[in-house]
């Protein structure tokens, strides 16, 4: 049985409770337990419908040989999908992340759905770190992860604790074909071997509306699931006052043409939500 990722249950409070960020930058991710209630779950389906029906320019249904069940992703679509705006601006989950992330500023970068429906064994997510397929350079990046339906262990992410510590960057991986190259090959690291047994692993089963939060540099991946029931999440990345644009090959989600090298990320594409006087959400 591998240990589990460390939690914190929420009260009614905007701020993550003591101990949270300690644990995340200790072990490079936390839980934090009951972030989100039935409504905001609902808000994020009322996106996902939207989305799915042709509010989101980027979305991808994808179904292998063998497999029963299909697996859904959409990637920044936070400027055309209304639910899943409201829910990132309007919800506590900036001042959450803000509470955590020991920054005078909190940027959007960019939101991230992914849907594997019952019965989707083959569609597991290998081995990665977020951070590899990113044209930016800093360490104050995250992703705030929520799960949208219960998430046993035998579906749940895994996470090599400490593996952000190094700040070591990684190549990044084709999830199709971990074997093969990746579309927008660098020069970093070649992944190391990490044995699917280690006792530096961690497993995070959720209940729907509880949160993860994980560095960038974050060794992760996920399994297929094999379950008669969907797993479906929807994350948030976020960064800090420390990130510059570094224009290195990427994904469009990640990229704008008016960003300088060298210059933070912030436009209208990655607005600041936090600690600005032109910031977005509730509070301003």
């Amino acid at each position: 049985m591998l240990p589990e990722v460390r939690s914190f249950t929420l009260d009614s409070s905007d701020t993550a409770p003591s101990g949270a960020a300690e644990a995340l930058n200790g072990d490079g991710v936390v839980c934090l337990r009951r972030a989100f209630d039935d409504s905001w779950l609902s808000m994020i389906e009322t996106g996902i419908a939207d989305a799915v029906g042709g509010a989101s320019a980027d979305v991808d249904v994808v179904h292998r040989d063998g497999d029963e069940g299909s697996f859904s992703f959409s990637s920044g679509a936070w400027n055309s999908v209304e639910g899943f705006r409201s829910f990132i601006f309007d919800s506590r989950l900036p001042d959450l992340v803000w509470s955590l992330l020991n920054t005078t500023e909190l940027v959007l970068f960019y939101d991230f759905l992914l849907i594997k429906e019952a019965r989707s064994d083959t569609a597991l997510t290998p081995w990665h770190q977020d951070h590899s397929y990113y044209p930016i350079d800093g360490v104050k990046v995250v992703n705030s992860w929520v799960a949208l339906d219960d998430i046993p262990v035998e579906s749940a992410l895994r996470f090599l604790a400490g593996s952000h510590r190094a700040q070591t960057l990684y190549r990044a991986v084709d999830f199709d074909d971990p074997a093969a190259e990746y579309r927008h090959a660098r020069t970093e690291l070649p992944l190391p071997q990490i044995e699917t047994d280690a006792s530096e692993i961690l497993v995070a089963p959720l209940m729907a509306g509880d949160m993860l939060v994980w560095w960038s540099y974050t060794l992760h991946c996920a399994p297929g699931n094999r379950l008669p029931s969907r797993r479906a999440a929807f994350s948030v990345n976020w960064v800090g006052d420390d990130v510059v644009y570094n224009a290195k090959p990427a994904l469009d989600t990640y990229r704008e043409a008016s960003l300088q090298i060298g210059q933070p990320i912030i436009c209208a594409k990655f607005p600041l939500v936090r600690g600005g006087e032109t910031a977005m959400g509730r509070h301003e």
